[in-house]
């Protein structure tokens, strides 16, 4: 059973509850604080599920030479987010996140493979004007975890100081997808924070997608600072890894080729060998095919084909040109946290190509990079009102095996890395 839940609108950083912001303008930056969330109802600790943003607008189609506005490319009205505050440090930066990446990837996965809501009717390309709200969530927990609940983060470790920024798209940001096609003024913005209260209390675990490139033109592709987690304030530099894809240059994704143009792929830091099927199915076939068939059963997009564009009608895996990306590894739904890859530092693969792509090669990853301990207990006692020499931390599972060599202790531990904890009173005489 998943616990209470409730919804807090988050106030406009001096321009009220609801952000306009001018898509002709150089600068469209909304901003939003964090400071009027409950900490704690009654006895009762509440956590951040997910950051849901509203915005809202009017799109101008042309009089002639206009083309069908699917849902899904809707969310190119997002360049980039970013959330932060004092006791977190930066846990999205503007470079972390597209809006496409947030919401064709991000929030699907994150959700456990199923949109948080349903998606809109089609956009005519007929002239005209059609006023929008499109809805996008900020993941902050993990739903796709088994009691991904428990991965939401304490309320008041965002609003100390917490900020979020939207930078919105210009006017022209649809112009691709239709000819002549713009974002009319005002645009509205608006967040909310889906949180939930529990009786117990739980240092952060903090889960993270990141969009990541490697040099322009590279096959042997590098991808450097895995679960370092930059700008996380006491984060160790190692952690897990859960999800991890090559983007397309589809609906506004940053990829620089289609899936289609992906020869033979060599995992070697997921212990993968060499793979290739050749023509027509290559390697790209195989991995598409095994994701699709492990999600189509939750229906994402209405027709169990993710992760295919809207309006495409892929037959077979090799129909791979309209796949918005390729996963790697992904989470099941239900995942455990401690049957995840570790990993630190950079994340080594390779991948031949039909024509080799001149742009830089983009990725996208569900990291969490493991806190200090200093940092914990700084988080327990000076925020939390819960001083290590008073409380411990327990792992959240039901139990533990026996372990019989040093082999087996070791083992255990990097499971038990990165999973949440629980917070406890010390017996008594036990700690200091």
């Amino acid at each position: 059973m998943q616990p209470k839940r409730y919804v807090q609108q988050l106030k406009g950083l001096g321009n009220g509850d609801v952000a306009e912001v001018d898509p002709t303008a150089s600068k469209r930056l909304v901003s939003f604080e964090l400071d009027n969330l409950d900490a704690r109802l009654g006895t009762e600790w509440c956590y951040a599920d997910r950051i849901r943003l509203y915005v809202g607008g009017v799109i101008n189609q042309p009089t002639s030479g206009g083309a069908i506005i699917r849902a899904d490319q809707l969310y190119r009205l997002i360049e980039s987010i970013k959330l932060s505050s004092d006791d977190l440090g930066v846990v999205y930066g503007h470079g972390d996140l597209t809006g496409p990446c947030l919401g064709l990837i991000a929030q699907m996965i994150s959700n456990g493979y199923a949109p948080p809501f349903p998606l809109r009717d089609d956009i005519a390309g007929t002239d005209g004007n059609t006023t929008i709200m499109v809805p996008i969530d900020i993941p902050i927990g993990q739903r796709v975890f088994y009691k991904g609940h428990q991965t939401n983060v304490w309320n008041g470790h965002l609003k100390n100081n917490g900020l979020l920024e939207i930078n919105m798209a210009n006017a022209t940001a649809l112009d691709e997808v239709s000819d002549g096609a713009t974002w009319e003024e005002p645009v509205t913005v608006r967040a909310e924070v889906i949180y939930s209260s529990e009786p117990e209390a739980r240092p952060p675990v903090i889960w993270h997608w990141r969009l990541r490139d490697t040099p322009s033109g590279n096959t042997k592709h590098s991808i450097m600072d895995v679960c370092q987690g930059a700008g996380i304030k006491g984060a160790t530099g190692a952690g897990k890894l859960a999800f991890l894809a090559f983007l397309s240059n589809l609906n506004g994704l940053p990829g620089n080729t289609t899936i289609d143009n992906l020869r033979r792929i060599y995992l070697r830091d997921r212990g993968q060998p060499n793979h290739d099927l050749s023509a027509p199915l290559y390697a790209a076939g195989s991995f598409l095919s095994a994701f699709v068939e492990e999600t189509q059963q939750f229906n994402i997009f209405g027709d169990g084909t993710y992760p295919y564009a809207l309006g495409a009608d892929p037959d077979d895996p090799s129909s791979l040109a309209d796949a918005l990306f390729l996963p790697f590894f992904w989470p099941e739904r239900g995942q455990e946290a401690s049957k995840l890859q570790e990993w630190a530092g950079k994340y080594y693969l390779e991948a031949d190509y039909g024509t080799n792509p001149q742009l830089k090669a983009q990725f996208l990853a569900l990291e969490q990079s493991y806190l200090s301990e200093q940092q914990i207990e700084f988080l327990m006692g000076q925020r939390m009102g819960l001083p290590a020499k008073a409380f411990q931390r327990n792992p959240k599972v039901k139990t533990l095996s026996p372990v019989e060599d040093s082999h087996g202790a070791n083992q255990q531990a990097q499971k038990l890395r990165g999973i949440p904890q629980k917070i406890r009173p010390r017996k008594q005489g036990v700690g200091g």
